[in-house]
């Protein structure tokens, strides 16, 4: 069953439902009288409008699908593919490559369960002495979750970038209203049309980037050509509650340093090790610092819902807010994305590993990432 957002969760259903409420037939029949006095909207008659909605966010909805003419739509696309967990992106990326399947049937059940579900330091590292491609199991898994998160992350941020959309578009064509009637500058309008111009830019770019990081997943399980899209979830699981502590790395190791040959491999192994940990360590503050932003920003935005209901605040301050929520949450999304990328990263090298690069914050890898080399 779904579950249907309130307006604390979902402030940009109202900002929409008042912007476009106010661009309806109404305004549209004021564009050709004289503006009215004092030239200022008439927040009062547009707040009655919203309390005519007795059941709150559900009736909001349903306003929404009966005026779906004037949204932005974004057409449904049936998924070829559902990977609903990094661990089944693993076990695709496995059963994908055959060849290995004599080295996974090696290396046991227990421990082809604890490398999908990324608890890789529960593995014995000694495990790569009598496991054949014991570094391409561990590799593939690798690519497959880190693929996973990145796409995982893209969606849950175009989906918030393609509200913005949605609320920004509504308010350019209102300022648009208002400059037509006398009520605005042109140049106030032109502000708000940039402001548009601007958001589909950044929505072009968020398509572009979910985009990818699909056909990344895709090529992960080695199904690129074969389909074309990829069914995913629509959230995140929860934060974990603790960090990797010092102990626990340090046990992780002292168990590598036994399985790999010391002259060389043993220190290189090491000093790779300590960066990996530095970086996860980075990555695990920055996720807490965003979490900490989106709620303080949901506090902000709790308290100027209610300045709007109390007629103290326009829609323009509510839209300002949602615009920073809105930041926030992405913000908190990528941090999330590159700190179980670098948790994996971590877990790789603990297990004798190497990834190309580490993820910088708020890249998720790439060019301007660590070298792990």
């Amino acid at each position: 069953m779904r579950r249907v957002p309130t307006l604390r969760q979902a402030p940009l259903w109202l900002v929409t439902f008042v912007l476009f409420a106010m661009v309806g037939p109404a305004l549209a029949q004021s564009a050709s009288k004289a503006p009215a006095e004092g030239g200022a909207i008439d927040w009062r008659k547009a707040n009655d409008d919203v309390s005519q909605f007795k059941r709150g966010h559900a009736d909001v909805l349903k306003w929404e699908i009966a005026n779906d003419s004037i949204r932005n739509t974004v057409p449904v696309v049936v998924p070829d593919l559902w990977i609903k967990t990094p661990d089944a992106a693993v076990r695709h990326s496995w059963l994908a490559r055959p060849e290995l399947s004599r080295s996974l049937s090696r290396l046991g059940y227990d421990n082809q369960e604890r490398i999908a579900t990324g608890r890789w330091l529960e593995v014995d590292p000694m495990a790569r002495r009598t496991v054949d491609d014991f570094d391409t199991i561990m590799d593939v898994a690798a690519d497959a979750r880190k693929a996973w998160f990145t796409a995982v992350a893209a969606n849950l941020g175009l989906k918030q970038q393609r509200d913005m959309q949605e609320a920004s578009a509504a308010a350019a064509e209102l300022a648009s209203r208002m400059a037509r009637v006398g009520n605005w500058s042109r140049m106030e309008q032109a502000q708000w049309q940039a402001k548009l111009v601007k958001m589909k830019f950044q929505t072009l770019k968020a398509e572009m980037e979910a985009k990818q990081s699909q056909t990344s997943l895709l090529k992960s399980v080695n199904l690129w050509g074969t389909a074309s899209h990829v069914g995913l979830p629509d959230s995140w699981p929860d934060m974990p509650g603790e960090a990797l502590v010092e102990a626990n790395f340090q046990k992780g190791l002292a168990a590598i340093r036994k399985a790999v040959p010391w002259l060389y491999e043993g220190r290189k192994v090491t000093a790779t090790a300590q960066l990996a940990f530095e970086i996860y360590n980075a990555s695990y503050a920055a996720a807490q610092y965003a979490q900490e932003e989106v709620k303080l920003q949901q506090l902000i935005n709790d308290e100027v819902v209610l300045r709007y209901n109390g007629m103290l605040l326009s829609v323009w301050d509510l839209l300002a807010q949602t615009s920073e929520q809105l930041q926030a949450n992405v913000t908190a999304i990528n941090a999330r994305r590159d700190l179980l990328i670098a948790e994996t990263d971590l877990q790789l090298v603990l297990q004798g590993g190497s990834p190309n690069n580490f993820v910088s914050l708020g890249g998720a890898g790439g060019d301007g990432s660590a070298t792990a080399k």
